[in-house]
């Protein structure tokens, strides 16, 4: 099990009928310099709805579903960018739910990077096909 030292909850609002296939992050004052050490998401299968009440993606949702971060670089603190693309939603799930759901065992960790989340945003395979709204749910584990 990894260590927490604090996390935040981040929720990324998809509205009703959006054909979109990019949702960009808004900026995350809590987590703004904050130390990176790992983060992971959640599904519907996982919390019965988001804490703004509205239901949370599926595992249908979830697989076709690709999180890009713009973050510094560990090898040149000063270098920030894209260093991390495209990274499957079905690898930053740790919850099993039943077998058909994908999960991994641990965490997605990074090396204690700075996030510039306004620049983040996650890409779909296909429109969600949502009627209503649905929210993303990441959680986020770092350090001062």
């Amino acid at each position: 099990m990894p260590k927490v030292y604090k996390s935040q909850l981040i929720e990324l609002v998809v509205p009703a009928n959006s054909g979109a296939r990019r949702f960009q992050f808004q900026d995350q004052p809590y987590l703004r310099g904050k130390k990176i050490t790992s983060i992971e998401i959640l599904n519907a299968g996982d919390v019965n709805a988001s804490p703004t009440g509205n239901a949370v993606i599926t595992d249908t949702q979830m697989q076709k579903s690709y999180l890009t971060l713009y973050l510094d670089d560990v090898n040149n603190r000063q270098n920030v960018g894209e260093w991390i693309q495209l990274v499957p939603f079905s690898i930053l799930h740790r919850i099993q739910n039943s077998s058909t759901n994908p999960f991994v065992r641990q965490m997605f960790d990074l090396q204690s990077q700075v996030v510039y989340w306004e620049k983040c945003y996650i890409n779909v395979s296909s429109s969600l096909g949502n009627t209503t709204d649905i929210s993303y749910l990441i959680q986020v584990y770092f350090k001062d």
